[in-house]
């Protein structure tokens, strides 16, 4: 999105940019935060293993698949941590998604 191949909103591609930008910071001692990839993979994997509740998914017992974008968003809110104590850099997010998606 950050390159500008998948067509998304400004605010999308400005939140992809920072991710890029964080991940390049990241390296440097004076940067307080660190992205944990453990810690993302496991929220994704987390919900991966819901089963839907409604509708012809739920009546074959198939379990919940996360989009790319989907993950993307789980990642940037779960994986990003202190260095210094590896709490969770965000504790709330707003995400705001268009109707039958």
């Amino acid at each position: 999105m950050a390159a500008g191949k998948i067509l998304a909103c400004k605010w999308v591609k400005l939140a992809c940019r920072r991710h890029l930008k964080d991940l390049a910071r990241q390296k440097k001692k004076s940067y307080p935060y660190r992205f944990d990839l453990e810690k993302a993979e496991r929220i994704c994997t987390f919900i991966e293993l819901l089963p839907h509740t409604k509708g012809k998914w739920a009546a074959k017992r198939e379990l919940l698949r996360l989009s790319p974008w989907q993950k993307f968003v789980l990642s940037s809110v779960f994986g990003w941590v202190r260095k210094k104590d590896g709490f969770r850099r965000f504790w709330e997010a707003y995400i705001e998604v268009p109707r039958k998606n």
